[in-house]
């Protein structure tokens, strides 16, 4: 650092703790420190580690940008040059917060280009008291938090403070009320009231029913046409039928007895009005984030689908087609797409398979396409994601005609970088369906064009965010579609090719493993046929105890120890107390499983899933669509292998599957998944039923959603 740097950073260093409350400040002081920031920058990004383009825009903004606004609010002509002073330390009290953010990881990289792209319009609003509504407007917590750390000092600071505490707030919509009870005086407060009368409806009749709080009142005594029908409606005791109704309701669409009418003799009726109500409000506002009572009548028409429908038909899994799917007979192909849409974690795979089959026959035929022109497009990423999961993308797509599937495909692919809140998981769900789109050479190729169309355009357009995830994409294509290519990929995730002994191995040298088993009667049977593959008395040896078995091996090159909760009876949860008790021992002995297998339902899946620990290395889900989990394994077991079907998970899959494992371990052996992959694949080929259920299983290698977020997440990415 050269002299005059040294310099100045002792001039910051001193000023930083007198000159804000010195009431002697004067400009060359306000001028010198924000020199002196600037200094502190060029240390900063020294360091910083991101995209080479987030660096040049930093870098370009503290010294261009920021010079210009120095130099143009220095020579302002102020009756008061305490003005001229106030403007000037804006300006750094911006970039030391901004560098402090970042350096503490507070503030996300991709936010940066707009929020300086942004700030001399909203430095010239607030020096000269002009409006910032529209200036301002999407900007989020966080965004809004930097411009009041930033203008501190101004009027106008206090209420970005304030809008920035309740936009932090409004991510929990319930947490509004004791922030609203904190700050009477606040603002935006009728704002905030709406917020939560358009999400949280029923929450809002209850807060005025159970308190006596200012607030209470407050709302109580609301002029707001929204609010007011939600007050008068308090007393009534269908008001749970109701409350997500009240928009439409004020406009007079319909009446209170005439939904209740609906809701006691129709349940269809009723469904389908949630349906429409929810229609009717997307066509008839502009795009963009929820508007009106969407969300509150998301929330209601979830709690009906799982009421009237899937509920029903999920408990209805061993009967006749006929009887358990009679209850959707009636519906429209948009309530058909509403429940699939609605219900996706709570569907069965059969479940989904049966209204699929319905919606799709409602349609009319090769031209599946015009579901989405019914559906205005809502949720069409979703719809997409799900059918990838389930394994009907392809068919979903074969049935419309060429013009239309590329159409679809390039608003499934294009734009994800639009919303910072939702982009990563949405790059998760293209990813996703890559390899459903593999088998359709033309989907395939249209899909590879678009994602380099996208990532042309986001490069074209500086958008970081946006070449970050498209750039991830296309390296997720090319292991989709290049075998080869997975070797780059894995010299900096890991070798998911390659499970090897040394990462499933116990302290005591021992490969543990967790088998979780349920009470039902498949469960029962699944755990009767998983014994059969223990039965070889010269290799292993089985306890029996009250509440699980433990299967060791003998005499064998690498000893493996299992535990396997016997499947009691899961009327009154004794399955599950059974696998507590288990893990309980576990603990106790300080033993650790390196693998964790689910045997049952998918409806059981979840409480095997809460199991789930950091030093499991490999999960193997052999229920029905448990490849749908991926993220949530992920989360709980961040270095797990996952082996997971997307349709069926079948014994006849899960027992070889598991004995051919076994077999490679107890000869100290690692396993090499695209070799273990094709002697499976072999086996099963014997037979079409057994290919075709093995052909929706995913190896590990294969997860391609999940090295997305492992990609971003990367610190070594340089893109």
């Amino acid at each position: 650092m050269s002299r005059s740097e040294r310099i100045l950073l002792f001039i910051c260093c001193f000023f930083s703790f007198t000159l804000f409350t010195s009431a002697q400040a004067n400009l060359s002081e306000a001028n010198a420190l924000l020199d002196a920031e600037q200094i502190q920058y060029r240390q900063f990004l020294n360091q910083f580690r991101g995209e080479e383009g987030i660096r040049i825009r930093i870098r370009e903004f503290a010294y261009f940008t920021i010079d210009s606004l120095q130099a143009a609010f220095s020579e302002r002509e102020e009756s008061k040059p305490k003005e001229r002073i106030n403007s000037i330390t804006s300006l750094r009290y911006f970039l030391q917060t901004l560098r402090a953010s970042l350096q503490q990881q507070q503030y996300d990289v991709y936010d940066i280009p707009y929020a300086l792209e942004k700030f001399p319009q909203i430095a010239n609003a607030v020096v000269n008291d002009l409006p910032l509504q529209g200036i301002m407007a999407g900007f989020g917590a966080k965004r809004t938090q930097l411009m009041a750390d930033a203008f501190r000092l101004y009027p106008v600071g206090k209420r970005l403070q304030q809008l920035a505490d309740v936009r932090r707030v409004a991510v929990g919509v319930e947490n509004l009320f004791p922030f609203l009870e904190r700050r009477p005086d606040f603002p935006y407060k009728d704002t905030a009231l709406v917020f939560i009368a358009e999400r949280i409806p029923l929450k809002l009749i209850q807060y005025i029913n159970q308190q006596q709080t200012p607030l209470a009142t407050y709302i109580r005594n609301s002029s707001h046409p929204l609010i007011r029908e939600l007050v008068n409606m308090a007393g009534n005791r269908n008001v749970g039928e109701l409350a997500h109704f009240a928009s439409g309701l004020v406009e007079k669409k319909y009446t209170a007895d005439s939904l209740l009418m609906l809701r006691s003799s129709n349940v269809n009726g009723y469904y389908q009005t949630l349906v429409d109500a929810i229609q009717e409000i997307r066509r008839s506002k502009p795009a963009g984030p929820s508007v009106g009572m969407q969300p509150a009548l998301r929330a209601a028409l979830h709690d009906k689908a799982m009421a009237f429908y899937i509920k029903p038909i999920n408990d209805l899994h061993e009967n006749g087609q006929a009887t358990r799917f009679a209850s959707i007979q009636p519906l429209r192909t948009i309530d058909l797409y509403y429940l699939i849409t609605t219900g996706e974690d709570e569907l069965y795979t059969s479940s989904f398979l049966g209204i699929y089959k319905r919606m799709m026959q409602q349609v009319p035929a090769g031209r599946s396409d015009s579901l989405m022109e019914m559906v205005a497009y809502d949720q069409f990423r979703k719809f997409i994601r799900i059918c990838s999961h389930y394994n009907v993308l392809g068919d979903y797509l074969a049935n419309m005609p060429e013009a239309e599937r590329k159409l679809l495909l390039s608003r499934f692919v294009s734009g994800i970088e639009s919303d910072r809140e939702s982009g990563l998981e949405e790059a998760m769900d293209v990813a996703d369906a890559f390899i459903s789109l593999s088998s359709d050479s033309l989907a395939n190729t249209i899909v590879g064009e678009l994602l380099e169309e996208n990532l042309r355009r986001c490069r074209n357009t500086d958008n970081f965010y946006g070449i970050r995830l498209y750039k991830i994409l296309d390296q997720i294509y090319q292991v989709a579609n290049n075998p080869s290519s997975r070797q780059e990929l894995f010299a900096r995730l890991g070798n998911y090719e390659l499970l090897s002994l040394k990462s499933i191995m116990g302290s005591d040298q021992v490969i543990h493993q967790l088998v979780l088993f349920y009470g039902d009667e498949d469960g029962k049977a699944s755990f009767s046929n998983f014994l059969q593959l223990f039965r070889d008395t010269s290799i292993w040896e089985i306890a029996r105890l009250p509440k699980w078995i433990e299967i060791c091996s003998k005499k064998s090159m690498q000893p493996v120890n299992i535990y396997a909760n016997l499947p009691l009876d899961h009327t009154f949860r004794e399955d599950e107390k059974a696998q507590q008790q288990l893990l309980e021992y576990l603990t106790r002995q300080n033993i650790k499983p390196g693998i964790i297998i689910h045997r049952g339902h998918s409806y059981h899946l979840p409480t095997t899933l809460g199991y789930l620990q950091p030093y499991m290395k490999l999960a193997i889900l052999g229920s029905c669509g448990g490849y749908k989990n991926l993220l949530t394994v992920a989360g709980k077991s961040p270095e797990a292998q996952i082996v997971a079907t997307k349709q069926i998970g079948s014994k006849l899959i899960n027992d070889p599957m598991i004995q051919e494992l076994n077999a490679l371990l107890l000869q100290e052996q690692d396993v090499y998944w695209p070799d273990f992959w094709t002697k499976l694949n072999d086996q099963f080929s014997k037979s079409e039923a057994t290919r075709n259920l093995f052909a929706e299983y995913v190896p590990p290698y294969r997860n391609l959603s999940l090295f997305v977020i492992r990609l971003f997440n990367d610190d070594a990415a340089v893109l």
